[in-house]
């Protein structure tokens, strides 16, 4: 599986940048996780034939458990590629067919929340393969 991440920022900050390329790492067994930034989402390139999600502040919180079974059930829909786009703007993305969720209530920025993405990705991985985990 190929995992993109688009994040709605010009720069990531360096400590978040560190923890992003530590769950990259972790998750690199189990899939290909990219990671690109935008100065403006105008810009945003992605494939027709992957499944889109927009990660920004919503009340359609998923969670570890939820977010492996995502994973499983687009696998077995054919599925080779995923790509989330963070943004904490309100953005529509029309010419795509793309779900939102959240992956906590709490109001982020956009490098942190895509550091808590990452590490729900490891974590819904380490669930599929039967990997303990903490909690």
């Amino acid at each position: 599986m190929e995992i993109i991440i688009h994040m709605d920022t010009k720069k990531i900050d360096t400590c978040f940048k560190e923890a992003i390329a530590e769950y990259v790492k972790r998750t690199s067994p189990f899939c290909k996780l990219s990671i690109k930034t935008y100065k403006n989402l105008i810009k945003l390139d992605m494939s027709k034939s992957s499944k889109k999600y927009i990660v920004s502040p919503s009340s359609n919180t998923i969670t570890s458990e939820e977010l492996a079974s995502l994973i499983k059930e687009l696998n077995l829909k054919g599925f080779s590629c995923i790509e989330f786009i963070v943004s904490n703007n309100a953005i529509h993305l029309e010419e795509y067919d793309t779900e939102t969720f959240s992956v906590s209530s709490f109001s982020m920025s956009t490098d942190l929340t895509t550091v808590v993405l990452t590490e729900q990705l490891y974590r819904a991985y380490t669930i599929l393969n039967n990997i303990t985990y903490h909690k």
